[in-house]
């Protein structure tokens, strides 16, 4: 019989590589066009071993959009935790830190804006991930409220719920449609922000 860990361990070895497979083969020619059959054949297990793990090619999408999401948020979270006692530095740091890394990375630009931009998701083909952003965008949402109002608890809530969603989406339009350098866009939306959190005045204090 088969010891749990080592099976445990398989399977996460397994995951590890299917997502990193179909990473590659999504940027390469578009989800679309992704076979699960392709996915099984360049990780060396057999097409039934990834629908037992995954369900089906949805699952297996969703799995990839929640692992790019995930090394995101993680990087978000440090960002934060680089400034947790000044929000006026957190805010603008973590935009900072968005945009660049949705330059940086196709599908996290993909996921991240909707049909109708510039940068359609329809031409890289992976619009069918597009599903799962929405999940993806409520989790950002959820971890950055939830850091505020850890670190900074005299905020009103819903304040910070409202600024945040409009953080959010302001940074989202930008990542869509870059209009300067990400340090200057970064200020820019993070001031607006700030001043709906009442704390415009001590960005300024920090710049000086």
């Amino acid at each position: 019989m088969v010891d749990e860990s080592v099976r445990l361990s398989f399977r996460r070895h397994l995951r590890k590589e299917a997502i990193r497979a179909a990473h590659a083969l999504t940027l390469e020619k578009g989800w679309d066009r992704v076979r699960v059959s392709e996915v099984a054949a360049l990780i060396g297990v057999s097409r039934p071993t990834l629908y037992k793990e995954f369900g089906d090619k949805q699952g297996l999408g969703d799995a990839l959009v929640l692992e790019e999401a995930e090394r995101f948020l993680v990087g978000i979270g440090a960002t934060l935790d680089d400034h947790r006692d000044a929000l006026e530095e957190a805010i603008p740091a973590a935009v900072r830190y968005t945009l660049n890394e949705a330059s940086s990375s196709p599908l996290l630009k993909s996921v991240l804006t909707s049909p109708g931009a510039d940068s359609r998701p329809e031409e890289t083909g992976v619009l069918p991930l597009l599903t799962t952003s929405a999940s993806m965008l409520e989790l950002a949402s959820a971890r950055l409220v939830g850091w505020i109002g850890k670190h900074f608890p005299q905020l009103d809530s819903d304040d910070v719920i409202d600024g945040v969603d409009a953080l959010i989406r302001l940074t989202i339009s930008h990542v869509v449609l870059p209009t300067s350098d990400s340090a200057e866009t970064g200020r820019r939306i993070s001031e607006v922000a700030l001043r709906y959190l009442g704390l415009a005045s001590q960005m300024s204090l920090s710049r000086s």
